[in-house]
């Protein structure tokens, strides 16, 4: 184990540590036979715990299977970015309270910020490919997929397509991104493809999802030649842009009679609501059909919350207008990244 040593110096706020030292741990994998560097990431969000299982399964699958004897290049692998956030099981920096993924690339010299900035220096701006593993955080589970952003013309849109392709899952969903992102800085500033990986939240550690999320950072990895092999791919994968999320009208207790990733159609009961203060049971109807692609974890959801969200299936045979659509992805080959 290695570790980055980042200084703070300077008052950096209130839960500051102002002129001390952090320190983010790191492990490399590494084989001459290649030149590709791959840089992995979990943590990154403090609250956000599968992300970080996802990257300790990646680090017992390396050394089980011995694969860096087999490795085409270096794998530099992130275990846990935000430590502090994740001893105080929040999503941001503990010393400034700012959401280190919304740092990078900007200016400033609060904690989040020279972390970012000592990330990118290190890490980020020597490396051809980068995977960051997040969930949804305290309160929602969500069903294992990749993340893409839009971009220019100029900027290469279709790299993290390609590497959210060979990841493997189901679902792809594209994201217009904000300033400060990972993903969404490096690509402006070195073009460096940043594929994000979601799975799971609330807290609880999804086995069977990460199974998942093993099997498709692996497959990344033989997709970009990193490793031997070809990448596994399910029979067929969706591209979506958008995705619809239920809210609740009134704060209450919810029951849900559906389980995440199962198939819905327009007007199927997901589940009930509850509402004390008018001492009413209201049942969740499904206005579409489709997947329901992350639901509540908790019992309780105040007004306006997003109960559950679903992935609109076009090819139903119960219509329903919209404007939004997904398109079904063809399949790829294993070919080396540029």
């Amino acid at each position: 184990m290695k570790f980055l040593k980042i200084n703070i110096p300077g008052p950096t706020g209130r839960a500051s540590r102002a002129g001390q030292t952090i320190e983010i741990p790191y492990l490399v994998f590494k084989n001459p036979k290649g030149d590709q560097r791959c840089v992995i990431s979990g943590g990154v969000h403090g609250d956000e715990v599968n992300g970080i299982a996802l990257v300790q399964r990646l680090i017992e699958y390396i050394r089980k299977n011995n694969l860096e004897e087999h490795l085409r290049g270096e794998i530099v692998v992130l275990p846990i970015v935000n430590l502090s956030g994740f001893e105080k099981h929040t999503r941001q920096i503990a010393y400034d309270k700012k959401d280190l993924n919304r740092c990078f690339n900007q200016r400033g010299k609060t904690a989040s910020n020279i972390i970012a900035n000592a990330l990118e220096k290190n890490f980020y701006s020597k490396a051809d490919i980068a995977i960051d593993c997040h969930d949804s955080g305290q309160r929602t589970i969500l069903i294992p997929h990749t993340r893409v952003h839009r971009f220019g013309k100029k900027r290469c849109n279709d790299c993290t397509r390609k590497m959210a392709q060979a990841f493997g899952s189901k679902i792809i969903v594209e994201r217009k991104g904000n300033r400060g992102m990972l993903a969404v800085e490096m690509m402006k500033k070195y073009e460096l493809p940043v594929l994000t990986v979601e799975i799971g939240g609330a807290l609880k550690v999804a086995d069977d999802f990460l199974k998942q999320g093993l099997e498709g950072v692996i497959n990344v990895l033989k997709y970009t030649r990193m490793l031997p092999g070809n990448p596994k791919f399910p029979p067929k994968q969706y591209y979506l842009r958008n995705r619809f999320g239920i809210p609740a009208k009134e704060a209450g207790l919810i029951k849900f009679k559906k389980h995440l990733g199962q198939r819905v159609h327009n007007g199927d009961r997901i589940g009930e609501l509850y509402i004390p203060s008018k001492a009413k049971t209201i049942d969740l109807i499904s206005p579409m059909c489709g997947i329901l692609f992350s639901m509540q974890h908790v019992d309780s959801v105040g007004k306006d919350e997003i109960m559950y969200s679903i992935l609109e299936d076009k090819k139903c045979h119960v219509r329903r207008r919209t404007t939004q659509k997904f398109e079904e992805l063809t399949q790829l080959k294993s070919i080396k990244m540029e």
